[in-house]
Order: structure tokens, then C-alpha cells, then sequence
């Protein structure tokens, strides 16, 4: 049941909530505080009836942070600039993940090179599916069974992503390997020369994070898992710290309970949203129309109330 607050209507969902701000329609009226009370009560909002083009959702942003990362040593490589050359507004649509559906994750959680605030836009929804999910990862961690919760706080969890061609140039957007060597002692991540231009890089992480609202369950694991185990793919791989398997029956079994409590964002035009990266994960539902545009930009900052 939505709940008035300030004139503006706020209905709580599986994960986040829904403002609506048509009765405001402008970006720059609406009352900052509220909507960051609104975040830090549930992790992620959306924001509707703002109508914002490109231009707009860098004006909303920046009315909240006024440093946006740059999308280096990220796993997907073909997330290029959305707007006017803006090597800090982001494409997420496009390149080899296309249509794809894409597992619920927390973004980049495989360095320590990450973003604690998302910003999704949604210049053009697909026709039909193409949904972007999210899952706060407090309820998450609540659901799983203890013996689960026993694993994670006794064991971490070991990304381990292989370069054996020159993908990793549009990955870290260099050629000069001595850069991304420091990049990698940079971002606690560890680099390992096979001598013959190809290399691997390992970072070691929980499968959690304490915020004040409580323990989320929020890691790359399903999506790096999905990638070895469903797309076959042989360029990343997610073990126990110790490199022994994770048992991919355990990760269904959390992705099937993460179901149960993961929001389908029915984007419309205009929509925004904002994310914790420290709580709530986040994905993509599959979809067949390549028209879909969905922009974002990423922050290493927390916005709080003025």
C-alpha cells in the first residue's frame, strides 16, 4: 500500500521503493533530503514522472555526488559512453551481453576498485521483458539457511579472471601492461604473469558486507558462476578462498531464494533509480529488442542529506 509522505507517494517493493514524482515533474524541485531518507531506509529508489533525458540524469546525479568513476578493469568491456563522448555516463545495453539476461550481482565486487552508488536512466525500455532486478541483500542474507551463513563468514570468496588474448586492453582501456599491473596493486587485486603477454588477476572478498542497516549478502558470485557453469565460458572462474570448487548446487539454490525476493523494475521513460552497491544487487532480466536504452553512472561516494 503506498503511504503519503511530503506530497510525494512512496510504495514500498520486494526490494527498494517506488517514489513518484509526476506531481513534481521536475528534477531540480524535488526535495533532496526526503529522497535520500527514502534510499537509506531501503537501499535503492525509483523515481518516476521526472521525464529525464541524458542531460537531465546528469543534473539529477550531481545533484547528490560530484565524483562519477570512469567503468576500468570491469568485467564488461563493451560498456562505452551514453552521452556526448562522457567517459562517466555509461551505456549498459550493447556489446556481447546484448539481450542477454544477466544474474543478480553487486557491481564490480571482484576488486575493491568499486562503486557504493549506482544510477540507472531509462531513456527507452525494451518492447516487451528486458527488466533490470534488484535484491536487497539484507533480506537475502536473512533468508539463507544458517548452514549457508556458516560457509560465507567461515570461507571467502576467490574471483579469478584469465586473459589469454588482448581482451584486456578494452577492459582496463590500455595497452601498456606495466599500467595495468599497477592498476591491479591499486585496486587489491593480484596480478599473475604467465611471461607470454597473457596473465590472470585473483581478488579475494566476503560474500558480504556490513552496513548500518544490517549484513547484506552482495558479491559476483552467481554472475561469475553463471559465466563458467551456463555460458561455458573459460575466461573467469569463482572458488572458495582456498580454490577448492563452490558447490554450483548452493549457488542455484541462493539464486532460487534471491527469486523469491528480487523487484522487477518496469522501466517507462524518464524513470531513474538510484542503488546502494554496499546492499542491493542488481540484474537484467532477457530481452530481444535492441532498442532498449538503459544509461548509468557509477560513484566510489554515498550521497547523504545536506
Amino acid at each position: 500500500m503506498s503511504t503519503e509522505t511530503q506530497s510525494l507517494p512512496v510504495t514500498p517493493l520486494k526490494a527498494g521503493a517506488l517514489v513518484d514524482a509526476s506531481a513534481i515533474g521536475a528534477a531540480g524541485a524535488v526535495d533532496k533530503t526526503f529522497l535520500l531518507d527514502q534510499f537509506a531506509t531501503h537501499g535503492a529508489i525509483l523515481v518516476k514522472g521526472l521525464g529525464l533525458d541524458p542531460q537531465g540524469f546528469v543534473d539529477f546525479t550531481e545533484m547528490f555526488l560530484s565524483d562519477f568513476m570512469e567503468y576500468v578493469g570491469g568485467a564488461n568491456n563493451d560498456r562505452g559512453s551514453a552521452f556526448g563522448g562522457s567517459a562517466t555516463v555509461l551505456t549498459v545495453t550493447g556489446g556481447n551481453t546484448l539481450g542477454q539476461a544477466i544474474p543478480l550481482h553487486g557491481e564490480m565486487f571482484y576488486t575493491t576498485y568499486r562503486p557504493a552508488t549506482l544510477f540507472f536512466c531509462c531513456q527507452r525500455p525494451a518492447d516487451e521483458n528486458g527488466e533490470t532486478t534488484i535484491c536487497d541483500g539484507i533480506k537475502l542474507w536473512a533468508a539463507l539457511p544458517q548452514e549457508m551463513k556458516d560457509q560465507f563468514e567461515a570461507k571467502k570468496i576467490r574471483y579469478r579472471r584469465i586473459y589469454k588474448d588482448d581482451a584486456w586492453t578494452k577492459v582496463y582501456k590500455t595497452d601498456d601492461l606495466e599500467a595495468v599491473k599497477k592498476i591491479c596493486a591499486d585496486t587489491g587485486e593480484e596480478f599473475v604473469d604467465h611471461g607470454d603477454g597473457t596473465f590472470d588477476t585473483i581478488h579475494i572478498d566476503t560474500a558480504y558486507a556490513d552496513v548500518a542497516a544490517g549484513r547484506a549478502f552482495i558479491n559476483s558470485m552467481i554472475v561469475w558462476a553463471s559465466r563458467e557453469y551456463i555460458a561455458k565460458l573459460d575466461d573467469s572462474q569463482v572458488r572458495w578462498e582456498d580454490g577448492s570448487p563452490i558447490d554450483p548446487q548452493m549457488i542455484m539454490a541462493i539464486h532460487k531464494i534471491a527469486e523469491s525476493i528480487t523487484e522487477n523494475i518496469a522501466w517507462e521513460p524518464g524513470m531513474v533509480a538510484l542503488v546502494d552497491n554496499r546492499r542491493v544487487m542488481h540484474g537484467r532480466r532477457a530481452y530481444e529488442d535492441k532498442g532498449r536504452d538503459i544509461i548509468m553512472r557509477l560513484s566510489l561516494e554515498t550521497p547523504l542529506a545536506a
